[in-house]
């Protein structure tokens, strides 16, 4: 096919669009919005096109795309994703429809049915009680046989604007639900789904797939300190497909399936761009060392396309038409880069025989090293310090195959190493490793040379990259407090009540708004409240103190979760409250039970005099929070914006019109620590070092 000049893109979705309007309009530039809304529920508003959960789950029914494109070098698609929840899947209800409708209408439980009934009526509603029960049923496995689908996103380039199964299609990231640690990112490599990154948050993402004439690489990047992730404005390489010959390409984002047990959550994408980046426009793209190894002659001191020379330190390698092939016996040549090193690609062609090859990276020198080993019986890696050789692991199966062209790659943030070969990952487990983290050679190394064995196209990327500018979206909303104006390190007398004592610093005083529980003094400078499994927290309790400052507070406070370990029957709801007045205010909370196998950050919303449960907003952490153990738990807040730190990760970020689109601006009178009903009470959460900036 002739390749032509791709159409620019840039959508901002500035404009406002009411369901069923989206797909088929045309963006400021006159490009035409494709893709498919089969139950018309995407929608244009606050500056983001949004996606509501489908009532008959399934890929190709929800979707944004752009297109058509002819694959070339440097043709990149970037958006800008705050998924709905990375844990999304369709699932069998634990509760029936009755018992559902009897949660849901006894809310909180700090609320009388009168009260209740009365809010709901003026509450913002993200849809009928019609409606809800409708999708609650058709979504349900206990009513109507529907599919298992644990993968929820899918974002990148795809060889048809409506994908039936993105899955097995294009160069495009997955998000797939795993229960406990939230979500894993997925890159397509290899006709199959490539594991990136466990425990992705839900928090918003640039996803970044920029095209080869062959293949693709795949970036991503999102807040200072997520897990996994480079901070805006840098991207972090995750994987290369070196595969993939679609020539005809869509950019686009579908969503298969949206929430988790009954909770409904939408999908916020805040930009999308293709753009043609120039200076990408080789096979290698972003990579600090790559070479082709093909050619004539000794590859030692020959020059690398990019990166140095090479250095032969012993055996010998031969430059052919089909790549490197070793010509002596332990055979080792490296480049050395000036920067660290994030993600290794290479390819490697095999004949009947399989000749031992390895990849060396993390070099310092000749007697500290990280080697792979690979062969079609036996797959090792090893640390090499200062000469002494350590083995990490080995395993025998998942080797190179013969007669093909095997691709390996390794994902290291100097922390965390995933090794790949064909796309899968080896051992099915990542390795935490920090020794030789800042070493930065990177090389090839081959046992004999008695096999017609190649290698090809080694490409190694650094761990993080400049954001291009043609793809630049803008950063995602980020705020911190700049000056501290209360503290409160809970001295006093043991089993005082917090009530009517003066913060540490600030002289605010503290005051109970919720509830019938007591948070008392420990005499340990830390505040407790007074319950235990027995005798757990009696519903939702709050103490607060007058804030100043009503547009903004950044808050924080360390929690420890009651008890030790699991089984005690300790339940962790301890967090933090934003109030307006009686009738709106927001908590956030931690949650740790017996009940699930990992924690979660729950987000409620009272506003209007009326809470929906149902609509609370979480994210699962895994053992970020755990029984007995001390975490820093922050949140900031300016009234409409919200973002959750856990031990100064971000886990957690919304707006209240993500949830609500007509909800107004909360002005914050008070802030304060809660212990949340949140499908259970507190068991004796403590507080301590408290922390108010504006």
């Amino acid at each position: 096919m002739r390749k032509t000049e791709p159409k620019l893109l840039t959508d901002l979705y500035n404009e406002s669009l009411s369901k069923g309007k989206v797909i088929g309009s045309n963006n400021s530039d006159g490009i035409i919005r494709q893709g498919i809304d089969a139950e018309k529920l995407i929608t244009i508003d606050h500056g983001a096109l949004r996606f509501s959960p489908l009532v008959k789950a399934g890929w190709g029914r929800e979707g944004i795309a752009y297109g058509p494109y002819i694959r070339a070098n440097g043709l990149a698609c970037a958006f800008v994703v705050l998924n709905g929840h990375n844990t999304s899947q369709s699932g069998d209800y634990a509760e029936s429809i009755f018992r559902r409708l009897k949660q849901w209408a006894e809310g909180s439980h700090h609320q009388n049915p009168i009260q209740r009934f009365w809010g709901w009526l003026r509450s913002y509603k993200r849809e009928s009680l019609r409606e809800r029960i409708y999708r609650w049923i058709l979504s349900s496995k206990k009513y109507v046989d529907i599919p298992t689908i644990n993968e929820n996103l899918a974002v990148g380039w795809f060889s048809q604007a409506i994908p039936s199964n993105p899955l097995a299609e294009g160069n495009g990231f997955i998000v797939h639900a795993t229960g406990t640690e939230n979500g894993e990112l997925w890159a397509r490599v290899a006709n199959q789904p490539l594991r990136v990154l466990r425990g992705l948050q839900n928090i918003p993402i640039y996803y970044v797939v920029i095209l080869r004439e062959q293949g693709a690489a795949y970036y991503a990047a999102s807040l200072p300190n997520a897990h996994g992730l480079a901070a805006y404005p840098n991207l972090r390489p995750l994987a290369i497909d070196p595969f993939n010959q679609d020539q005809t390409v869509y950019a686009a984002v579908y969503q298969s399936v949206l929430g988790q047990i009954g909770f409904s959550v939408d999908t916020r994408i805040y930009g999308a761009k293709v753009q043609q980046i120039s200076e990408l426009n080789n096979w290698y793209g972003t990579a600090c060392v790559a070479d082709s190894l093909k050619g004539n002659g000794l590859l030692d001191n020959s020059p690398a396309e990019i990166g140095g020379v090479w250095q032969v330190k012993t055996g010998s390698y031969e430059r052919t038409a089909n790549g490197v092939k070793a010509k002596g016996f332990d055979n080792w040549a490296i480049l050395n880069s000036e920067s660290e090193i994030g993600l290794i690609h290479v390819m490697i062609l095999t004949s009947d025989d399989i000749a031992v090859e390895g990849i060396v990276w993390r070099i310092q020198n000749q007697q500290n090293y990280w080697r792979l080993l690979l062969s079609d019986r036996k797959c090792q890696v090893c640390l090499v310090e200062e000469g002494t050789e350590i083995e990490i692991a080995t395993s025998l199966d998942l080797g190179l195959k013969t007669n093909s062209l095997n691709s390996v790659q390794i994902l290291d943030d100097g922390e965390t190493i995933g090794i790949y070969i064909n796309g899968q990952l080896w051992l099915n487990q990542w390795f935490t490793d920090t020794r030789l983290q800042n070493a930065t050679g990177v090389g090839i190394y081959t046992v004999q040379n008695d096999v017609e064995q190649y290698w090809q196209a080694l490409e190694a990327h650094p761990r993080q990259i400049p954001f291009p500018a043609a793809l630049d979206l803008g950063s995602p909303w980020q705020a911190q407090g700049q000056e501290i104006v209360v503290t409160e390190q809970f001295t006093g007398t043991e089993e005082v009540d917090l009530a009517k004592t003066t913060t540490t610093t600030g002289e605010k005083i503290w005051r109970k708004d919720i509830g019938r529980g007591i948070f008392s003094l420990t005499g340990n400078n830390a505040a407790k409240v007074q319950a235990n499994p027995q005798n757990p927290n009696p519903g939702r309790t709050a103490y607060t103190i007058a804030w100043d400052n009503l547009d903004f507070a950044d808050l924080q406070v360390d929690i420890t979760p009651p008890g030790t370990q699991r089984k005690q029957r300790e339940k962790g709801r301890g967090g933090l409250i934003f109030w307006q007045d009686r009738d709106n205010y927001i908590i956030i909370n931690n949650w740790l039970d017996d009940c699930y196998g990992g924690a979660a950050i729950c987000s409620f919303f009272f506003l209007n005099g009326f809470e929906d449960v149902y609509d609370a907003v979480w994210t699962n952490v895994g053992s970020r929070v755990y029984w007995g153990v001390k975490h820093t738990f922050r949140v900031v807040f300016d009234g409409i914006n919200y973002t959750v730190f856990v031990n100064q990760e971000p886990v957690l970020y919304r707006a209240l019109t993500d949830v609500y689109p007509k909800s107004k601006r909360l002005k914050i009178n008070r802030v304060g620590i809660v212990a949340n009903w949140d499908w259970g009470n507190d068991t004796g959460s403590v507080f301590e070092n408290f922390v108010a900036r504006k």
